[in-house]
């Protein structure tokens, strides 16, 4: 849609135009013109896709720029309403993430297509429940004769165009080829036969050099040696001679233009526009010789004029310049004479061919019809089965000859990937991983591959695109296709099953295996591989989680592999898109920077650049949002997701100079704010990843004397901490929440406490450490807490971590859609009792909080 009609709509719906929005949706994410976006920068490719800056503007995440972009000019429902309204206009109702412009879960639709492109309706409500009344399905009798009588199109066309290319391909090749080749030997001819004439010249001037003539007669005999030469089938062709004014020094057949100027000489007859001598004299000029196409009267004819072909070449002595040509209509008329022959040539084969071709579908007439009613029993058979199968709560996925040819939607959603990729062959590679319970599947499954396999049933852990490990179990049935043997197999997964350490084997290798990774992802130069190389890390994790390993040395392990790979991946975007223009740090935020992350964080990160000056500020800003979309879109890849809330180094709004950082800061993040607090607590979290840390610490030291400059900032920042409610009731009992009719509590939410705790005592006390364990034993080595305060805090962090991360393990192993919420009814009575411990423990550390900072102890 255009942007007047995307307005006419919100105006109709809404009462508001906001043409000013619209553009801004359809604008450069740079918010700079989108024609910028289309010019290539010196380091990055030319190939830029036009439409790629949809990915910033056309989804769900960039509403909060919206809101900051037009705040004071329009309402916040204003902005939403025509946000939304422009994004559903373009994507037939749908409001799309980011994500789904990454991983291209959706078509995307332009502007400049009028139609839309409907959903196509595969089997309607009667044909579906004709299918389960084992009802045959019969063609409708129109489409029948309508897929009849396209029999013949379907063969007699393909021929028609085929034929049709090949006579189309013989005229724009083969004639060109030869009109060519005639041309190559014109100019060679042309080149020799000058030769003759310069040798000529070359004789006089030898003359004039060792003075047996003079200068003027040498030049006089020289000429009207030149002028008699002559050659051709009529002895008319000729040679003349010219001095690089252009003046003209001699020409048989055209007395009157000797001796005068021709640079403004066009030939009477010439429509082409061309000073031909002048021409003449910048190839001379450009390589000593040269080839030349015009028109000039045919030999001594003045009456007549033809395409003629002219070689020059120079006589630097005399600085003359020597040509002739040949006159080459007769080249067309070899090549209307050869296209005629091979018009009759094409007409007769081409008769023949059509009549071989109708032979054919008049003998097929009966083939057809026996097959059309041999394919209406296929339909039906393939639909019914299809539709059976759709519907089952197993995974399903077929194999015949050795080939995976069919999946169903649930083993999709079980094991994350898409259908196309399920039916490769290598896929069960990734699915099927090496270990002791795997051995008896990966014999069958080999088997089936190498079509000499047997029915059977079978326990085996199958890993998901993710990396999770599942438990199954796996049916194999033997079926036949056209005389063709098939396997189908079914998958349906165990659930409450009792995870055993020896199920998943050689635990004690599991620090082994990261260092191995780790190694190999810092070798890689393959985001592919690096990929795969990630889908060790459940493993891993999975292996010390059952090994009761503790939970710093888990977080150390996961952060480790987020890491090498987030560093590793800016090395592989650098090379790709150059050397940088200026320095820059590329920073971790929030849970990434105080290396607490679990399986399933995503992307906190930003880029800080050197200043620059102001005209040079937007090419600077574009290679660094190129780079960082790169990097962003590799990590998503990798298995850590955008980020939500959009604070990612790829958005403009967190990509910036040293000096927007600060101003930023300043202007936003200092107000008190709910929404500056937010930023605030991420921005605290900073780690300088890749780059310059000189940078980073330049950031870090300016925010840190900005907030000791407002004594108000750290009270706003500590109501802001306590905000964040124990679910305690008063009488020292678990307050649950209810989703969907299941009590739960927010695991992250108590986390958050403790977090938002030492960060701002960190702040207030000028302690540089990020992560939140190192920020308590800074705090207890200053004194700010006791020894006990901090036994505490550390035991009730550790323990919430690790609980939410082992929710997020079973959440995630179950497809649930809990993460962070923990289902009370799932804990046992002693958990539920060390729950309630843990959180009371939380309300006395609030107390502290409120009372240091506010000077109050009642949080009520």
């Amino acid at each position: 849609m255009k942007i007047s009609e995307h307005a006419d709509n919100t105006e109709s719906r809404f009462g508001i135009r906001a043409e000013d929005i619209h553009k801004w949706i359809d604008g450069f994410f740079d918010r700079e013109s989108f024609g910028d976006f289309l010019q290539p920068s010196e380091s990055a490719d030319n190939g830029n896709d036009p439409y790629e800056h949809r990915k910033f503007r056309h989804c769900i995440e960039a509403l909060e720029d919206a809101y900051r972009e037009f705040e004071g000019k329009y309402t916040k429902e204003q902005i939403k309403s025509v946000f939304k309204c422009h994004i559903k206009d373009d994507y037939d109702g749908y409001l799309p993430s980011r994500t789904d412009f990454i991983n291209g879960a959706f078509k995307q639709r332009y502007h400049e297509c009028q139609e839309r492109v409907k959903s196509e309706t595969i089997l309607s409500e009667v044909e579906l429940g004709d299918y389960f009344k084992s009802k045959r399905y019969q063609h409708d009798e129109k489409k029948r004769k309508k897929f009849i009588t396209s029999f013949h199109f379907r063969i007699v066309l393909p021929t028609i165009i085929s034929t049709a290319l090949l006579i189309t391909l013989i005229f724009i090749i083969l004639v060109p080829v030869v009109r060519k080749k005639i041309m190559v030997e014109k100019k060679v001819a042309l080149k020799e036969l000058t030769q003759v004439a310069v040798s000529i010249l070359d004789y006089y001037i030898g003359q004039e050099e060792n003075g047996t003539l003079s200068h003027q007669s040498a030049q006089k005999k020289a000429a009207e040696k030149i002028g008699d030469l002559r050659y051709g089938d009529d002895m008319k062709d000729y040679f003349w001679i010219t001095d690089m004014t252009p003046v003209m020094i001699m020409h048989p057949y055209r007395k009157e233009l000797i001796g005068k100027n021709l640079t403004n000489y066009q030939d009477s007859q010439d429509r082409s526009g061309k000073r031909l001598f002048v021409e003449f004299v910048k190839l001379i000029e450009q390589d000593n010789h040269g080839y030349l196409e015009y028109r000039w009267q045919w030999k001594n004819d003045p009456s007549r004029t033809v395409p003629k072909l002219s070689f020059v070449t120079s006589v630097p002595k005399w600085k003359w310049i020597v040509g002739t040509g040949f006159y080459i209509d007769d080249i067309e008329e070899h090549i209307a004479e050869l296209t005629e022959n091979l018009l009759w040539i094409f007409l007769i084969v081409s008769a023949s061919l059509f009549a071989i071709v109708f032979y054919v579908v008049y003998q097929s007439r009966k083939i057809e019809d026996e097959r059309l009613r041999a394919e209406s029993g296929l339909i039906e058979a393939k639909e019914r089965y299809r539709a059976l199968v759709e519907a089952s709560s197993e995974g399903y996925i077929l194999i015949v000859e050795g080939k995976n040819i069919y999946s169903n939607h649930m083993v999709q959603r079980l094991l994350g990937y898409r259908e196309e990729q399920l039916v490769s062959a290598d896929i069960w590679d990734s699915i099927l991983p090496e270990n002791s319970i795997n051995k008896i599947g990966r014999k069958y499954i080999n088997k089936l591959l190498k079509g000499k396999g047997q029915s059977g049933e079978f326990e085996a852990m199958l890993r998901a695109k993710n990396g999770m490990l599942i438990d199954v179990i796996i049916d194999i049935s033997r079926i036949f296709f056209s005389q063709k043997n098939g396997y189908v197999i079914s998958i349906r997964k165990i659930t409450n099953k009792n995870i055993e350490a020896e199920s998943y084997g050689h635990l004690q290798n599991y620090n082994e295996t990261l260092n191995k990774t780790l190694s190999e992802i810092s070798e890689s130069n393959s985001v592919g591989h690096i990929v795969h190389l990630l889908s060790q890390m459940p493993i891993v994790v999975r292996d010390m989680t059952v090994a009761n390993i503790g939970s710093e040395a888990i977080r150390d392990a996961i952060c480790k592999a987020f890491e090498t790979t987030l560093q590793k991946f800016i090395e592989i975007a650098l090379l790709e898109m150059g050397k940088p223009p200026i320095e820059f740090a590329f920073l971790n935020l929030g849970s990434n920077a105080r290396r607490e992350m679990t399986m399933f964080s995503d992307q906190d990160n930003v880029l800080i650049f050197e200043n620059v000056s102001k005209n040079r500020l937007k090419k600077v800003r574009l290679y660094f949002l190129k780079l960082s979309d790169r990097i962003n879109t590799m990590l998503d890849k990798a298995g850590y997701p955008f980020c939500p809330g959009g604070v990612m180094a790829v958005n403009p709004r967190w990509c910036l100079s040293l000096s927007e950082w600060e101003n930023l800061f300043d202007n936003e993040m200092l107000t008190g704010e709910p929404e500056s607090i937010r930023q605030v607590n991420i921005f605290f979290d900073i780690k300088c990843v890749y780059g310059s840390q000189k940078l980073a610490d330049k950031l870090q030291n300016y925010m840190t004397q900005a907030t000791h400059k407002s004594h108000e900032f750290f009270i706003y920042w500590a109501k802001n901490c306590l905000e964040y409610q124990v679910p305690l009731n008063a009488f020292g009992k678990i307050r649950p929440e209810k989703l969907d009719g299941i009590k739960i509590i927010n695991i992250k939410d108590c986390l958050v406490i403790i977090v938002n705790l030492a960060r701002v005592y960190a702040l207030k006390n000028e302690i540089t450490e990020v992560g939140t364990l190192e920020r308590l034993e800074q705090l207890a080595a200053k004194n700010v807490i006791t020894p006990k305060e901090l036994s505490d805090i550390i035991y009730v962090f550790d323990y919430l971590w690790y609980l939410r991360f082992q929710n997020q393990i079973i959440c995630h192993s179950d497809l649930s859609r809990f993460n962070d919420e923990l289902d009370l009814e799932k804990l046992s009575e002693n958990e539920k009792q060390k729950l309630i411990d843990v959180l009371s423990k939380i309300s006395c550390f609030q107390t502290k909080l409120s009372y240091d900072f506010l000077g109050v102890s009642n949080l009520g």
